[in-house]
């Protein structure tokens, strides 16, 4: 009986914790067109991939439309757009006064279910990227419940085709002379980087009997 109770006992000195729930979202696609001469954007050519990462807390967000739309804050430091010919560009830095750059859930709002990125959880914008004054705009939408809630940890998973309706994915320079940098959308991944960890701070523990 002593031994049973022993192995029971040390079964119980290891337990998982849950880390903090940090959503990655990776869109990536390709350049199909390119109207800006300044460099660095001037120098993306044609063809080349890009992949644009960033990450959210599931925890931090503003309510746009109630019950239609949810922005989670991007994480300024991590956003990075990089392309296969070696340029890297991030967000505006310092960003903007009293402006937020947001990752925003659509649930029905106006007709599909989507996404967008933009300084406002209410509507898509774009926000403004490390070469002044281009925006990053992604606008993602899909016929039918695509969303089961705005929560972005219902949302995890890829989207491709299937099902979409509509899509902006793009940088564009209105002032002075209204040019942009066109992509075609690939795909896009939400993840969760929340995974159970051990924590054996507990010590031993010895029963006694």
């Amino acid at each position: 009986m002593w031994k049973l109770a022993s192995l029971v006992v040390a079964c119980l000195l290891v337990a998982p914790v849950a880390q903090a729930d940090v959503v990655t979202v990776t869109i990536t696609g390709q350049v199909v067109g390119n109207f800006e001469n300044t460099p660095p954007v001037g120098d993306i050519n044609v063809g080349e991939s890009l992949t644009v990462s960033f990450d959210v807390d599931s925890d931090n967000f503003t309510e746009g439309v109630p019950g239609d739309t949810r922005g989670y804050e991007i994480d300024q430091s991590s956003f990075v757009m990089s392309f296969s010919g070696g340029v890297e560009l991030g967000l505006i830095d310092p960003f903007p006064v009293g402006e937020t750059p947001y990752f925003t859930l659509v649930e029905g709002f106006p007709v599909s279910d989507g996404f967008f990125v933009s300084t406002s959880p209410f509507s898509p914008g774009g926000v403004p990227i490390s070469q002044d004054p281009i925006n990053f705009n992604f606008d993602l939408g899909y016929v039918g419940e695509t969303l089961a809630s705005l929560d972005i940890l219902d949302a995890l998973g890829t989207y491709g085709f299937d099902g979409l309706t509509r899509f902006g994915f793009n940088l564009w320079k209105i002032v002075p002379d209204n040019v942009g940098t066109e992509f075609e959308f690939e795909s896009m991944t939400i993840e969760s980087a929340a995974t159970p960890v051990l924590d054996a701070s507990w010590g031993e523990v010895k029963a006694q009997f």
